[in-house]
């Protein structure tokens, strides 16, 4: 069976839905609030087990009360969780999300929390029976002593690079599926344009795959030397949280199940659409079917 683990940020996020964004110094009824799992790698897990493929956390949480609740949030959603250790003493990365329906915008808050950076809290013989290791730039040394070790097994190394992290550029060597906003590629290169920054990383860093996103105006890709564009799906947005983690969960998905790279942001667009059409995140990431018949009915219209 197909398996990706993943080494980077796991956050408690509480989301917190108002009509319109909040006024300064002024009380605001919220309609739902929800307290859940999220961060970039934890979310990705979460789809990837949704559409029937093994996923597992890698790294360390809080010995506490939400540490405790992050666990629990994976093995909700069939993320293996065996390997991860509990840190006494630590506080978790937590997040509080607001999420405004007149725009759906959201906008975070967050602290890190200070479990440490250590390499030492990772397994690394969970990596052996991997396909792929995917990453995000957070608790960044783990995260570059995992990809060291994947590559001496030959285990794929995908990155999620949504944000310019300090020193993030000696992950990037590692890295042989890299998908990144198109603030990331700006930001890294230098470029003006996204079709500049989209060739400067390739002709750079050479991974085997690469994807910039550039949000409800799709993105471009690097197939056979060739750049070519992607198309988003267009739906009624309610929540864009977590858009980007879906999408990357889904890409991985669909190429282990051997489609082309061109289909793969396809599914992982598609994907992405479902889940801003719901409030939340992990209930709100579709099946892999379920993205199938959504490609289906969309592309029939």
């Amino acid at each position: 069976m197909k398996k990706v683990v993943g080494v980077g940020a796991c956050v408690l996020d509480t989301l917190i839905e108002c009509d319109r964004y909040l006024v300064e110094d002024k009380k605001t009824r919220a309609n739902k609030i929800i307290r859940t799992g999220g961060g970039p790698v934890a979310n990705a897990l979460v789809a990837i087990s949704k559409m029937g493929v093994k996923s597992e956390f890698l790294g360390a949480l809080s010995k506490d009360a939400d540490g405790k609740f992050l666990i629990n949030e994976f093995k909700k959603y069939n993320v293996e969780t065996g390997n991860v250790k509990m840190i006494e003493g630590t506080s978790a990365f937590v997040s509080y999300v607001i999420l405004a329906k007149e725009t759906a915008s959201r906008t975070c808050a967050f602290n890190r929390g200070d479990v440490p950076d250590d390499y030492e809290n990772i397994n690394f013989s969970a990596i052996d029976d991997a396909d792929i290791i995917h990453l995000d730039g957070n608790y960044l040394q783990s995260a570059i002593k995992s990809a060291e070790y994947a590559k001496s097994k030959g285990v794929m190394v995908s990155l999620d690079a949504g944000g310019l992290y300090e020193n993030i550029e000696d992950l990037l060597p590692y890295v042989d599926i890299l998908i990144t906003s198109e603030e990331f590629a700006l930001g890294i290169t230098k470029a003006k344009t996204a079709f500049e920054a989209i060739k400067i990383l390739q002709e750079k860093y050479l991974p085997k795959i690469l994807v910039v996103t550039q949000g409800v105006n799709g993105g471009l890709f690097v197939d056979d030397e060739k750049i070519s564009r992607y198309d988003c799906f267009k739906v009624k947005c309610v929540d864009s949280n977590g858009a980007g983690d879906a999408f990357h969960g889904a890409f991985l998905v669909a190429y282990l199940n051997g489609l082309s790279i061109a289909k793969c942001c396809e599914f992982a667009s598609a994907t992405s659409a479902i889940k801003c059409t719901k409030v939340g995140m992990r209930d709100a990431l579709p099946t892999y079917n379920e993205v199938l018949d959504f490609i289906k009915n969309k592309n029939s219209r």
